[in-house]
């Protein structure tokens, strides 16, 4: 009777996200400005990834703001990023314009996930407006194939064992074999245990500066990919902060992270207003109302190098060793 139940409970969870499955969200392109969202597998096995999209088609005359790639899915629950892209610009007839942001998830974990609706910001009539798009579903199943486990057979009961001895030597060979499987499983949970250690993790101002750095190799520049550009280079910046400080930099807009550091004293006068400039100043790239130029890009990543460096964790000291590291 109990398994009957979960079975009618799983129908319902599955029925409740099977109509959002593989759909986009609805929308008119006769609007200002229009959401989609799709992906391109409704079903996959454990292991393989997702492609999410996000589309917005809007007026090209519409400052428009794509979703912060480090705040837009998180939470998805067992969907993990494993990456993400801006695509170009896609001029379209009648003075519209389409702009899309894909994203590569993954899970390892079966079960019926859903995405959250992506938000879009964009301004009209010199008024900022938010725009929702639907929530997708996305089903994850074993890679075992059906009808793969049907032919596991019940556990045989105890078989036993009736030991004939003749004489010592018979058991204590039978003992000596005995000891020697014990030991052999004994060392196989050790090296088991060790391997299944978990790495340190790796430091905050490690992964900010590999990213920064990532980011410069990168060819958005050159590809005329500003506000791309400017959006990772904040997303670097707030990612830090949240692993460093334990703040919520991603899900936060600028005005309220800036309230939160000026009221957080582990930030000095001069650092606060860094960030401070350093942030309006890709809102206003990102809402095409700033100016950009290569000294400016190369100026901002120095300023948040500069500010890594100043506000990393520094080494513990040992006490135990006379103050060596």
């Amino acid at each position: 009777m109990r398994h009957i139940c979960l079975l009618i409970i799983l129908t319902l969870l599955l029925s409740g996200c099977q109509k959002k499955q593989g759909q986009s969200a609805a929308a008119t392109v006769s609007d200002p400005v229009a959401v989609n969202v799709s992906v391109d597998k409704p079903q996959v096995r454990v292991g393989d990834l997702v492609k999410y999209t996000i589309s917005v088609n809007s007026q090209t005359n519409i400052a428009v703001a794509m979703p912060d790639f480090a705040e837009n899915l998180a939470p998805m629950g067992s969907l993990l990023i494993h990456d993400w892209d801006n695509l170009p610009e896609e001029k379209l007839p009648g003075g519209r314009v389409v702009r899309k942001q894909t994203y590569e998830l993954e899970t390892y974990l079966t079960g019926v996930y859903e995405i959250p609706p992506a938000k879009v910001n964009f301004i009209i009539g010199g008024h900022t407006n938010t725009l929702y798009s639907s929530a997708l579903c996305v089903e994850v199943v074993s890679i075992a194939k059906e009808g793969e486990m049907t032919d596991i057979r019940d556990v045989k009961g105890v078989v036993e064992l009736l030991l004939k001895a003749k004489d010592q030597t018979a058991i204590l060979i039978v003992l000596c074999a005995l000891a020697a499987i014990a030991l052999v499983l004994l060392l196989c949970l050790v090296f088991r245990k060790k391997k299944m250690t978990a790495p340190p993790p790796v430091p905050a101002h490690i992964k900010a500066l590999a990213a920064l750095h990532k980011l410069t190799e990168s060819d958005l520049w050159e590809k005329g990919l500003y506000k791309e550009y400017f959006s990772r280079l904040s997303d670097i910046l707030r990612v830090y902060i949240e692993d460093r400080f334990q703040l919520r930099a991603p899900e936060q807009t600028t005005e309220e992270f800036l309230a939160i550091l000026r009221q957080d004293p582990e930030f000095t006068y001069e650092q606060r207003e860094m960030l401070r400039s350093f942030l309006n100043e890709c809102d206003m790239i990102k809402f095409a109302k700033g100016e950009t130029s290569l000294e400016l890009a190369q100026s901002a990543i120095e300023d948040i190098e500069k500010f890594i460096e100043q506000t990393k964790e520094q080494p513990k000291i040992n006490e135990e060793e006379g103050g060596k590291l």
